[in-house]
């Protein structure tokens, strides 16, 4: 049995005089000065990650196909400090070794301060810098489509674009960044005084439950586990890590398409009886990227479905 603590002492002065650094907080949320690239951040999960960081000062670089949403989604965002440069865009497919070669190579990319607006002063997407920087602390890779249709009936090429956004896609970001060494750890300095840069992978429930209809976003979904825990042991030692987060059912637009019927059902089996909210999620992927500690650390977010 522990040693019972001596009668009118706290733990407090106890622990300190253990480790002087004991209570010292090595996690912090105060972002100011990183930088986080977030694929899939014009809506749904990744734009409440995006707007979750931005909250605690973290500049944030969005990367979709679709320029609109990109803008509405930067008009949203909370304003960096003042000391920060501007949060961006950048329009690109994720699932193209060519984009992420010429984005981390700093070819040029549609990029746009939040501050602009879509009127005719705005420079043209062309002229802009993609990557305008030479680190990426936190790589959110949220971006994720599905195909709700029976194998059977699945065009080979709808399953190829679904493992090519949900997986390969990532796969291919990490791969370029960290080769580029926009993704790498600090050198110099103490654990306790280093940021340690991260990957948090969106992965799904269907990843580790499976489900009828969804057999190309559940197979892309449990790669990117896999993809995840292969990575936080081969990153780890170069002090990158790798974790990620497994949602269940999500309001989300991809969740409000669902029909109503089966709708019920799950709300049913769901021991919460409710559906999460992005911002829950955020609230996971900020944990994953301020403790330092966490590397190949997987969050299930599924309101107890998983465990029924």
């Amino acid at each position: 049995m522990p040693p019972r603590l001596p009668s009118g002492k706290s733990i407090s002065p106890l622990l300190h005089r253990v480790h002087p650094n004991l209570t010292r907080r090595y996690t912090t949320t105060n972002l100011t000065g990183k930088h986080a690239l977030i694929t899939g951040g014009s809506r749904g999960i990744g734009l409440a990650i995006a707007r979750h960081l931005a909250f605690h000062s973290c500049r944030v670089t969005l990367l979709s196909r679709n320029e609109v949403s990109l803008r509405t989604a930067l008009s949203i965002l909370p304003k960096p400090p003042p000391s920060s440069p501007p949060h961006r865009y950048i329009v690109g497919d994720i699932s193209s070794s060519q984009f992420w070669e010429d984005a981390s190579s700093s070819a040029r990319r549609s990029s746009v301060p939040a501050s602009a607006s879509l009127s005719s002063d705005i420079p043209n997407p062309s002229s802009n810098t993609g990557f305008d920087t030479t680190r990426i602390d936190i790589l959110v890779n949220a971006a994720g489509i599905t195909h709700p249709r029976l194998l059977i009936r699945s065009a080979p090429s709808d399953l190829e674009r679904v493992i090519q956004t949900n997986l390969t896609g990532s796969m291919l970001a990490i791969r370029h960044l960290v080769k580029a060494k926009l993704l790498r750890a600090e050198t110099t300095g103490s654990w306790q005084s280093k940021w340690s840069p991260v990957v948090i992978n969106l992965a799904s429930l269907l990843a580790v439950q499976g489900g009828r209809g969804a057999v190309a976003y559940s197979a892309s979904k449990a790669g990117v586990l896999g993809l995840t825990r292969a990575l936080a042991a081969e990153l780890g030692p170069t002090g990158i890590r790798v974790n990620a987060i497994v949602p269940g059912y999500i309001k989300t637009q991809m969740t409000a398409a669902m029909d109503p019927r089966i709708r019920s059902q799950v709300l049913q089996r769901i021991p919460l009886g409710r559906f999460g909210q992005a911002d829950e999620v955020a609230e996971a992927a900020l944990f994953l990227a301020t403790n330092q500690y966490a590397n190949n650390c997987v969050i299930n977010l599924d309101g107890g479905l998983s465990a029924t």
